[in-house]
């Protein structure tokens, strides 16, 4: 059950996130209120509040490790975006020091790979995984030839800058398809949903709903999940992972291949 309800929260656009969560947590405050109006014991509202304290303090332990969790892995698909492009274009110049005709080839062969990594491919874009894989097999055929022109401190240079090309493409893309687990994310959503029907259940005993300063507190609790969401989700959302490393490379070493030609 947990399982569908996290597909069902992640097939929900981020832009309708707070809107969903805020119509969610209202709902739960009106339960726990009307649930204390029907059924309350005979605990203090003190004794009542401590409680609703200490779920509040999980709650704020729980949104905080996710948004870590999330941001971590946001930073990590940044650095492999800039470290890829690092890779390539090292790779690139050591080809470079390869006679004719493997050199070229081989450069040839990672400005064409660089073209298709100028985004993060995602893990349903299956076809362009596949043209990366196929590239990155070309690439690695043609180092092959291509260091058998070299000495051996050159050639061993050589093959471990086009290997470090071929790691950090199967990395980026892991980290791609890496996400915070949407079992996580739900439990999330369940966990403020009870702290919500707490504060509902909690205000009853007080005899007040303090609909705007709950109002308040919902927005800001929807908002941070969706920020959570934002950071993880690769393909939509406001915060998405700089490319420009990338498209800069693949823009420089197509330009470097029309002069070759001239």
């Amino acid at each position: 059950m947990i399982t569908s309800l996290a597909a069902w929260l992640d097939a929900v656009p981020l832009a309708a996130v707070p809107a969903v969560l805020v119509t969610v947590f209202f709902i739960a405050a009106e339960v726990g209120f009307r649930i204390h109006r029907r059924f309350g014991g005979s605990g203090s509202a003190a004794d009542e509040s401590q409680v609703l304290s200490t779920a509040l303090l999980v709650l704020a332990l729980l949104l905080g490790f996710t948004f870590s969790m999330a941001l971590n892995r946001y930073d990590e698909r940044r650095q492999l975006v800039v470290q890829e492009a690092n890779d390539i274009g090292t790779a690139w110049l050591r080809a470079g020091l390869v006679p004719a005709p493997h050199g070229p080839v081989l450069q040839r062969a990672l400005g064409d790979y660089a073209q298709v990594r100028q985004t993060s491919p995602l893990p349903g874009e299956t076809a362009k995984l596949a043209t990366a894989a196929r590239l990155r097999d070309q690439v690695w055929r043609r180092a092959a030839l291509a260091q058998a022109d070299l000495d051996g401190a050159r050639a061993a240079s050589l093959i471990a800058a086009v290997n470090s090309v071929l790691d950090t493409g199967t990395a980026r893309e892991k980290a791609v398809a890496a996400r915070v687990p949407g079992e996580v994310m739900m439990l999330l959503v369940i966990f403020a949903s009870v702290a919500c029907f707490l504060l509902g259940y909690v205000l009853a005993a007080h005899g007040h709903r303090h609909r705007l300063a709950s109002g308040v507190l919902f927005v800001l609790m929807a908002l941070t999940i969706m920020l959570i969401l934002d950071l993880d989700r690769p393909a939509d959302g406001a915060i998405l992972v700089d490319q420009s490393a990338m498209r800069e490379l693949a823009t420089d070493l197509a330009s470097a291949a029309l002069l070759a030609h001239r």
